[in-house]
């Protein structure tokens, strides 16, 4: 009896040590492998629509790189960046010299939440456009729609887009 106990014992130590992988996350590494592009953010006052102009996408590739793309004065414009996971944090290496440190989640729709706090207090919603390959780089925008939805929304981090308190 005390050697079924001991070899019962052992199965259950290999089994949990196996399992672990040093992964204390319930999300998966595979899922944020694609392209994401912000669409909505939520801060203190709510939730806000990101468009036009705004807007921002990652692609974020399975072999651990990735390219971060946005307007800027110049056009569409893009950086690339070495990314990792670490639980529930993710962590951006730009090819420009900056980091990031982010929380990720995802909400019930299975959008990627991007935060700078562990309470996503204030954070930037990306939604799912395929995979890298097959989707465009960013929407259109509208010329006119410009100057109109680019004065409410500035950057806290590159993930991250907060409200203009003007408002």
């Amino acid at each position: 009896m005390k050697k079924i106990y001991y070899m019962m014992l052992l199965a259950l130590v290999s089994m949990t040590m196996t399992s672990c992988h040093d992964w204390d996350s319930p999300y998966y590494v595979d899922d944020i492998v694609g392209s994401w592009i912000s669409y909505y953010g939520h801060d203190m006052y709510g939730e806000y629509d990101i468009m036009g102009y705004d807007a921002v996408r990652y692609d974020f590739y399975a072999n651990y790189t990735g390219r971060y793309t946005y307007y800027s004065y110049y056009g569409l414009s893009y950086v690339d960046f070495d990314w990792s996971t670490y639980g529930d944090r993710l962590i951006i290496h730009y090819y420009d010299g900056d980091s990031e440190y982010l929380y990720y989640g995802y909400d019930r729709n299975g959008d990627l939440i991007l935060s700078t706090d562990s309470r996503f207090y204030q954070y930037t919603a990306y939604r799912p456009v395929g995979y890298y390959d097959q989707a465009k780089a960013l929407p259109e925008v509208d010329k006119a729609a410009k100057v109109e939805k680019t004065s409410a929304v500035k950057s806290l981090s590159r993930a991250i887009k907060a409200r203009d308190k003007k408002e």
